[in-house]
Order: structure tokens, then C-alpha cells, then sequence
């Protein structure tokens, strides 16, 4: 198995991790061993190898905060997925491998249809939208929401999340291509 590691951090993230071979290690008791199908590269995961990012794992670590992975095999007592089901992993479980071992029970069974390309960026990006809308201000339908950014990940989320709450939004973005995939979304 192959997994993209760092021992340190620095300012340009592709001199601090590399591509490492190990042993594909076998699942202990309530884990499982999981073939990675997809695994997203975040700006919160080059601030974490940059040191920037407010929180950081101890080193030695391995890069990926989200991803999508096949189980490949049960550890002892696993009954709450089988092998060859796909599922959401934890935030943080160091996803830029080909396989990881991890404990079944943080793990998201995911259905046998959709994009894991698509499947594995759900962890991060529409939470963090959903909360944009609920946590600072009460929204009714109706409402304004003004974005700036809002061709990035989480401002592709704000726009369908608030067209679904029947929330009206301005988006700002840098380019004039930007314009026409953010009104197909509802922007």
C-alpha cells in the first residue's frame, strides 16, 4: 500500500510530504481495512501541512481529512458493514493512502450508487455550509444571504442549500466564467 506522509511541516506543502510504500496492514477487532476510492485535497489540508491550520495532527502523519473507501476486510466482531460496501470516513483519518485500517464505528455507509469523486467531499464543505445559514443569523424564505468566494466549494453548497430554504443569494465571485455555473445552481 502506498500513503502520502509528512514528519514535518513548511511552507510549501510538496516539500514536506512524499508518497511512501508500507505493508497493507491487517484490521484488529472493530476495524476494518479499507481500499480508498477517493480522497479530496482541501485548502484546510495544505494549511495542515503548512503548519497554518488550527488544528494539526501529531507528527508523523499521513495527509487527508475526507474521503470515500471500499471495505476490503472485517476485523473481528465488525457487523456493521460488510466487504465490498462503501462508506464516508471521519474527518481526520489521514485518507491520502491507498488503504487504511479504521474503527467501524466512526465509519458513514454510503449507498452503492453516486460519484465517489462527489461522495467523498460530504464531510467537510456542506456541513460547513449548512451552518453558514443556521448558526449567525435566523433566516426565513425569503431572505438575502451575500457571499463572497462563492464559486468555491462551500459557496456552490450556499447557493443550493439556500435555493432548498427558499433563501434568494448575492454572489461574488473574481471571474466573469464564474457567473453562468453559479446561476445554474440557482445563484
Amino acid at each position: 500500500m502506498q500513503r502520502a506522509e509528512y514528519t514535518t511541516r513548511g511552507p510549501v506543502p510538496q516539500d514536506v510530504i512524499e508518497c511512501v510504500t508500507h505493508e497493507t496492514p491487517v484490521p484488529q477487532a472493530g476495524e476494518v481495512l479499507l481500499e480508498m476510492l477517493a480522497a479530496p485535497i482541501n485548502p484546510s489540508d495544505v494549511l495542515t501541512l503548512t503548519g497554518q491550520y488550527g488544528m494539526l495532527p501529531p507528527l508523523p502523519a499521513v495527509g487527508g481529512n475526507e474521503g470515500v473507501g471500499r471495505v476490503a476486510a472485517l476485523g473481528d466482531g465488525v457487523t456493521s458493514v460488510a466487504v465490498g460496501q462503501r462508506v464516508l470516513l471521519p474527518i481526520g483519518s489521514g485518507t491520502w493512502a491507498s488503504h487504511l485500517v479504521a474503527s467501524a464505528a466512526g465509519l458513514i455507509p454510503l449507498p452503492p450508487i453516486g460519484d465517489p469523486l462527489q461522495l467523498a467531499m460530504m464531510s467537510v464543505n456542506p456541513p460547513t455550509a449548512s451552518l453558514l445559514l443556521s448558526e449567525f443569523v435566523a433566516l426565513a424564505p425569503g431572505d438575502w444571504v451575500m457571499q463572497n468566494a462563492a464559486n468555491s466549494g462551500v459557496g456552490e453548497y450556499v447557493i443550493q442549500l439556500a435555493k432548498r430554504r427558499g433563501l434568494r443569494t448575492v454572489n461574488v465571485v473574481r471571474r466573469e466564467d464564474a457567473i453562468a455555473p453559479l446561476h445554474a445552481l440557482g445563484g
